[in-house]
């Protein structure tokens, strides 16, 4: 039973991970979409698109954070397969 609970508790970590991961990296790219805005604007670039840069930013940053968020749930079974071999 105890077993169960841990590995609710690291899919929950697992999950805070991705989300937390996912939203750092959609800033980048909307930081990234307002710097390329104001260098157009300024005449020092091409003028920026919204669409195009969030669709590689999310795409990314979702393949990114369930990258992060698969290592830390393969730690957690790793840690409860360990810990129950260990107790017998």
């Amino acid at each position: 039973m105890r077993a169960r609970w841990l590995i609710l508790w690291w899919v929950g970590v697992a999950a805070a991970v991705w989300s937390g991961i996912y939203d750092i990296l959609i800033t980048r790219g909307t930081k990234e979409y307002f710097m390329r805005e104001a260098m157009a604007r300024a005449g020092d670039g091409p003028a920026a698109s919204l669409d195009a840069i969030m669709r590689q930013t999310s795409h990314d940053a979702a393949i990114t954070a369930s990258a992060w968020a698969v290592f830390v749930a393969a730690s957690g079974w790793a840690t409860i397969w360990l810990a129950k071999r260990r107790s017998f």
